[in-house]
């Protein structure tokens, strides 16, 4: 059982970080700084509105 779930926290910080990894190198290539937010390291943002009066 702890296996199973060092292993799924071992998987996902390699996706994390590789993720990160190539957006700095697709910013760099481009000539862009690379920020670095440790709060939110993939730069995710949501897809849902924020004010729910707008959406149709």
């Amino acid at each position: 059982m702890i296996t199973n779930i060092s292993y799924l926290v071992l998987i996902s910080l390699i996706l994390i970080i590789g993720g990160w990894a190539f957006k700095a190198l697709i910013a760099i290539a481009q000539g862009k700084p690379v920020e670095v937010n440790l709060r939110n390291p993939l730069n995710l943002k949501a897809r849902w509105p924020k004010d729910p009066n707008n959406s149709k």
